[in-house]
């Protein structure tokens, strides 16, 4: 008789690529996120829900209590991660951490006081106080603006963030300015155990138009693994040792950070305390069911690690996004050849066909597999190109 397998509830935007890594550690996944895509369903039970958190609230709690994980953006709602952990035990990092590690002041007075590269970062609750960090004058911001970019602190894919050339402040939400360094944007993927933290691996980001997102600095896709010099993963072992011990994060969390100094410097962006979009990549190109390990890091027991093959192959993943208001169309026949299988996919995330999607918004993932970062680009392009040439129903 099959011994069935423990349920594991994830909640997010988007949960298809934390359901595959559960079905990979040996999980039974119910999920509740925004799109409930073809591919989601035929691996997990889907709640459906849409962006309102009371509401998706209301959803899990009548479900039994069932450890649980969250996904982007989830991390920038601590109270909602309390609220549903009062039933649900909760794998990953509680309200306290996130309010250490997705503060931006928090993170640059940390990484400063263990010499650690840090980008300033500058409130912007008046002109006043802008003027006073970037110049003594009006005309001193102006000279100085383009070196700022204008975040949300509670953002998430780049969503909302502008470069600030001394235009008019945000007054209706929480914003902050944040020293702009140009550079490669990359991740980082660690892993937090009671004993040590591990650095899994490093991700080169697809940012931007020039990968099909929306807006300049949206999240398009990653590649991975990449090679860093000695120096930078020496570095990036220490921002991953340094955060894990004074915010005492647990289990999976990534970094975003710009490669720039000579391509040695990481100087850090942000901290995702949570399952990152750059796991499935790595977990492809490695063998590893890390979704196993940061449920054995958080302390639970019951899931089953089955370690696969490491590629010998870079692997890379891009969000293709619609140019135009379109209905989906029947993807999956596409990419209907070899190496398209559950395990490793060429297409995901796939809406229902017949589904309407607004422009800007994502239609689905592509992925592909090659010996080198550019053409592993060049592949993914052309995945983005097939799918943007589908014909609609």
């Amino acid at each position: 008789m099959t011994t069935p397998r423990p349920s594991l509830l994830i909640l997010g935007a988007s949960t298809r690529a934390a359901a595959a890594s559960a079905v990979r550690a040996g999980f039974d996944p119910v999920c509740a996120d925004r799109f409930g895509d073809e591919d989601l369903r035929r691996i997990a039970s889907v709640i459906a829900v849409d962006n309102d958190l009371h509401r998706t609230l209301e959803a899990v709690k009548g479900l039994p209590p069932t450890p649980w994980i969250y996904t982007g953006s989830l991390e920038n709602d601590p109270k909602f991660i309390a609220s549903v952990s009062e039933r649900h035990p909760l794998l990953g990092n509680p309200r306290e951490v996130l309010r250490k590690v997705r503060d931006p002041f928090w993170l640059e007075r940390t990484l400063r006081t263990h010499d650690l590269p840090a980008l300033r970062v500058r409130s912007v609750r008046s002109l006043d106080a802008l003027v006073r960090a970037t110049g003594s004058s009006d005309e001193g911001v102006q000279a100085t603006s383009e070196h700022w970019l204008l975040k949300p602190t509670r953002g998430g894919g780049g969503c909302r963030i502008s470069v600030w050339s001394g235009q008019a402040l945000p007054t209706s939400e929480q914003y902050h300015l944040q020293e702009q360094r140009l550079g490669i944007p990359m991740s980082a993927l660690f892993i937090a155990r009671p004993d040590a933290v591990e650095l899994i691996g490093v991700c080169e980001q697809l940012i931007g138009p020039a990968f099909g997102a929306p807006n300049v600095f949206g999240y398009a896709g990653s590649i991975g693994p990449i090679t860093v010099s000695d120096q930078t993963r020496e570095l990036l072992q220490r921002l991953g040792d340094t955060l894990t011990h004074e915010a005492q994060l647990r289990g999976l969390f990534g970094i975003d950070f710009i490669l720039a100094d000579d391509f040695s410097i990481p100087w850090l962006v942000e901290l995702n305390p949570r399952y990152t979009a750059s796991v499935e990549v790595l977990e492809r190109a490695l063998g590893r069911a890390l979704l196993a390990e940061h449920a054995t890091a958080c302390g639970d027991r019951t899931a089953t690690v089955r370690e696969r093959p490491a590629r010998s192959y870079i692997v890379g993943k891009q969000i293709v996004y619609a140019t135009s208001d379109l209905t989906a169309p029947h993807l999956e026949s596409l990419f209907d050849q070899e190496g398209h299988t559950t395990e490793s996919p060429l297409i995901a995330d796939i809406p229902a066909p017949g589904n309407c999607i607004a422009t800007g918004w994502p239609i689905c993932t592509v992925f592909a597999e090659a010996r080198s970062v550019s053409e592993c680009k060049t592949r993914l392009a052309a995945g983005r190109q097939t799918v943007l040439n589908a014909k609609q129903d």
